[in-house]
């Protein structure tokens, strides 16, 4: 039965490779940036090289291949080609001055140098590349292995946190905890590199939690995948959430344009963009600045001032009372054409045209936007339509009784 460490080895690996194979499938299917693949390779060097470097791997592959620490070898080549590919993914965020060609040729120097080292050396001995040989071959190979992941995996500690800084905060969470298991894997491998050194200095000192990296290695990977979809997932609900807002915002215009409508004389032919349907209703907007006088406005304003201390009057409120009351008003015009215009209006309001036009447009204006879809869903409150009703009967009552308007 596997060991602990070869269990814990193994679920990294297992998240890391799932966790590639999920983010390889969401970046060809919504064309993320060069940086998103290159830490998707990442992760999937590094999963492989947890996979390879496991104890019950290690033994399995020693008897298939009747050599000593074949597997070890292996495993650090595939973590290093991660550190490559994170060098990419630093690079592509302009954390990185050093030139891709260097990377790889640093890559490569160093790997060429860790297999000359085991091939003298390693090959037929065992425990090569751990605290239990000593020799410097063994010693050396180490520093060399654990001075590349040491170096790369502090700057992509850092490069993190330049991604964090462009995110939401549910996605900077995510990414924080990227950084956690980072931060764990790096605490482990300066240990093992820190017990290295000493060992090359004095062969003969009795090392000292040098298994303290081998749980970290793994933890770590566990909490970088934890980090990574914990971020994908916010993400993601957000951009739900931001597409749901999208949906009821141009549902909410849709119904003021159809509202709207009636008082246009010249109407485009649909099907219409939401850039003209936004034209429309500006004009029509215009139109009801001019039907609507500032004494019937006054009260609206004082009607929903008190609405207001006793329930919540959404946004947009009073601007569809006045919809309302002017789509009344060119209703009952065009039923009774002797009709005047409005109740309390003065007689040579006859003069004004019913229908001008407009050049007044907004709508490259996000918040005008939004404050469209705020009248379009006050239209469906029916407390809108009880208060337009209200206000036209009174004043219509008043002008008729010869009394004037408030």
């Amino acid at each position: 039965m596997p060991d602990a460490v070869s269990l814990l080895w193994l679920g990294a690996a297992a998240a890391g490779v799932v966790e590639a194979a999920r983010k390889a499938v969401v970046n060809r299917g919504s064309g993320y940036a060069l940086s998103r693949h290159f830490l998707t390779a990442g992760i999937a060097c590094m999963a492989l090289s947890l996979a390879a470097g496991a104890p019950v791997t290690l033994d399995w592959i020693d008897r298939l291949t009747g050599l000593h620490n074949a597997a070890v070898v292996a495993q650090n080549v595939l973590a290093m080609l991660a550190m490559v590919f994170t060098a990419g993914f630093l690079h592509t965020l302009g954390q990185l001055r050093l030139p891709m060609p260097a990377v790889i040729t640093i890559f490569v120097v160093c790997a060429a140098a860790m297999v000359t080292l085991y091939t003298v050396a390693g090959a037929h001995t065992s425990f090569f590349a751990s605290p239990r040989n000593p020799t410097w071959p063994s010693q050396l190979y180490s520093a060399i292995y654990l001075g590349y992941l040491v170096g790369w995996l502090a700057l992509l500690l850092l490069g993190l946190t330049v991604v964090a800084r462009g995110e939401v905060a549910g996605v900077r969470g995510g990414v924080a905890l990227a950084q956690l298991g980072v931060a764990v894997s790096l605490v482990g491998l300066s240990w093992r590199l820190g017990v290295v050194l000493r060992l090359l200095v004095d062969p003969h000192h009795p090392p000292r939690g040098a298994h303290f990296g081998v749980f970290t290695d793994g933890a770590g990977l566990v909490l970088f995948v934890a980090g990574s979809l914990f971020a994908a997932a916010t993400r993601r609900l957000f951009d739900w959430l931001d597409r749901r807002r999208t949906q009821r915002r141009d549902a909410a215009i849709e119904r003021l344009w159809k509202r709207l409508r009636v008082l246009l004389a010249h109407r485009r032919p649909p099907p219409l963009t939401l850039t003209q349907k936004l034209v429309e209703i500006e004009d029509a907007l215009l139109i009801v600045e001019q039907l609507i006088d500032d004494r019937i406005r006054r009260a609206i304003r004082d009607d929903l001032h008190t609405l207001a201390l006793y329930v919540y009057v959404p946004p947009g409120t009073a601007t569809a009372v006045d919809i309302e009351i002017a789509i009344a008003a060119v209703v009952a015009h065009l039923s009774h054409l002797s009709a005047e215009h409005l109740p309390g209006e003065d007689d040579d309001a006859e003069s004004r045209a019913w229908w001008p036009e407009t050049e007044r447009l907004h709508v490259d204006d996000v918040a005008r936007t939004r404050w469209l879809a705020e009248v379009g869903d006050a239209l469906t409150h029916r407390r809108v339509q009880r208060i337009a009703a209200g206000i036209t009967v009174t004043h219509r009552r008043l002008r008729k009784a010869g009394l004037p308007s408030r």
